[in-house]
């Protein structure tokens, strides 16, 4: 019932509502993320972000995604959602912004190398966080990024795909800064 209620486009309050309850209900019921995974409602949270029409509804998409993240990460993944997280993330405030990069690290975690096509269009927004000024933004970046190297350590192909985007310069970057 609370999926079908995130469907309903027209209706804001109707969808940040559900958006909610499935967030409490995640807190309480541990049975409840595989639950809204089994009904779909992965991709209707991704969808609330990838075309922000309610800031409300958006952040909240984005607190579902992230507890649904540390269990669940290659169905959000499958979804779209590594691009739907960072996409506007310069858009939420630094708290949103933490969370959003938070949920970007824990898909990221034991990411089979056969789904790196799934990261592969992210890699540049997580490359630009390198340059971000908060330091929780910072470490969940590099977090992604040592969970990205872990996973395709044996595909030289993978990790180029990485470093393409400039992902080296930012790094010593970063490190020079310190």
């Amino acid at each position: 019932l609370l999926v079908s209620l995130l469907r309903k486009e027209h209706h804001a309050d109707i969808m940040l509502l559900a958006s909610r309850a499935m967030c409490n209900m995640m807190d309480v019921l541990p049975s409840s993320p595989a639950a809204l995974v089994h009904y779909d409602a992965v991709p209707l949270f991704c969808e609330r972000l990838l075309s922000i029409e309610y800031i409300a509804l958006a952040e909240q998409a984005l607190q579902a995604l992230e507890k649904l993240s540390h269990e669940h990460p290659l169905a959000i993944l499958r979804a779209g959602g590594m691009l739907a997280v960072l996409q506007f993330v310069d858009f939420f405030a630094t708290g949103v912004q933490r969370i959003a990069v938070s949920t970007a690290a824990n898909m990221c975690r034991g990411l089979p190398v056969e789904c790196a096509h799934l990261v592969a269009d992210a890699v540049p927004q997580l490359t630009g966080l390198l340059n971000h000024h908060d330091q929780k933004v910072l470490e969940h970046v590099c977090l992604a990024f040592a969970r990205l190297s872990e996973d395709f350590a044996h595909s030289p192909q993978k990790l180029e795909m990485l470093a393409s985007h400039g992902l080296l310069q930012q790094l010593l970057t970063l490190v020079g800064s310190m």
